[in-house]
């Protein structure tokens, strides 16, 4: 989708930013309490890189602009923002933490973060339409760690499972 300006990307990078955030605290937290050593050092691992993208979107989301055209319909950029925070895996930190300490073993935990890094993938792709070029690239290096870490995550399911 094309924006044209319309959509404040900054409002939509900042949700990148949250759920990234939210990321870190689900990661540390299953660090803290999954069972298996293979996911404890995978969790934290991964905390590391979601605090990575938090840092990156931080600095795109810094040098954005505002936009400079309208709505089409009066509430277009709402139902926008809305169908995107629907997306959200976390919906505020309390929730981040919990997912993983309530997840009800490592197997439970690993999907959870398999839908989380899902989420953010779909999340991703349609922020790298309202970008810059030069933005989207960097949009696209964050796509492809995500998707390592879906890859990673998928591997060590498999792993645990035997």
């Amino acid at each position: 989708m094309s924006n044209g300006g319309l959509f404040r990307v900054s409002e939509v990078v900042q949700m990148a930013i949250d759920e990234e955030h939210n990321g870190v605290l689900f990661y540390n937290a299953l660090a803290g309490c999954a069972k298996s050593p293979l996911l404890k050092e995978a969790a934290r691992r991964l905390a590391i890189q979601e605090a990575g993208h938090e840092k990156a979107f931080t600095a795109l989301r810094d040098r954005l602009g505002l936009p400079t055209q309208g709505e089409t319909y009066p509430g277009e950029y709402a139902d926008y923002m809305n169908a995107l925070m629907n997306g959200k895996s976390f919906p505020n930190e309390e929730a981040a933490v919990k997912l993983a300490q309530e997840a009800g073993g490592d197997l439970q935990a690993i999907a959870t973060a398999i839908l989380f890094e899902k989420n953010t993938l779909l999340f991703l792709s349609e922020m790298k339409g309202l970008v810059s070029d030069r933005d989207a690239a960097m949009v696209d290096e964050l796509i492809d760690e995500e998707r390592q870490h879906l890859v990673d995550l998928s591997n060590l399911r498999t792993m645990l499972s035997k």
